[in-house]
């Protein structure tokens, strides 16, 4: 499969999280197995790898491996038939907020999304001691950061019970759905 032509859903996903594809190089994994790291762009000329996909059964399948919370990596699949699988596997199960947190903090400016949602749901929110980067502004608007969404695509459990980012612009929220419209 020529892996410059992956489905463009999935480029446009890539794109609004801030994230790209590069090549492993060589000595970097075995080397009869091919290797692309997934990359959150950081600010620094490589990015910062959240995850990896490895070729596998001589190039027949793939198994996806994503950075699963601070220094930890896991593998998220495994025999999955196609790079476009892997690498959707890997950006569904990827942590970086405290990445995207780091960069947004250094640089005193970063993205944010708001969602008008109940406002018992806009306190309960705000209240949370993570993610860092939700305000409540009043009248059940809520304010999130670009750290606090990517934490919300893939929160920890029990959280994960009662919230969630779906897409790049859906808030599930106790069975309710809001839209997030991104700021700047």
């Amino acid at each position: 499969m020529d892996k410059a032509r992956i489905d463009p859903s999935l480029t446009k996903l890539l794109k609004e999280r801030g994230l790209y594809l590069r090549k492993a190089q060589p000595g970097q994994h075995v080397a009869h197995e091919e290797t692309l790291l997934v990359r959150v762009a950081d600010g620094s000329p490589d990015g910062f790898q959240v995850g990896h996909v490895v070729s596998a059964a001589g190039g027949m399948t793939w198994i996806p491996y994503a950075r699963t919370g601070g220094h930890h990596t896991s593998k998220v699949g495994a025999g999955l038939l196609s790079f476009a699988a892997a690498v959707q596997a890997v950006v569904e199960h990827a942590r970086y907020d405290d990445i995207l947190r780091a960069v947004e903090a250094k640089s005193g400016r970063g993205t944010t999304y708001t969602a008008v949602v109940d406002e018992g749901h806009a306190e309960w929110l705000a209240a949370l001691e993570e993610p860092k980067g939700i305000t409540n502004l009043g009248n059940g608007r809520v304010r999130f950061t670009e750290s606090a969404v990517a934490f919300l695509r893939n929160p920890p459990m029990p959280l994960s019970l009662y919230v969630q980012v779906h897409g790049a612009d859906e808030l599930a929220l106790d069975l309710c759905s809001y839209k997030l419209t991104r700021d700047r």
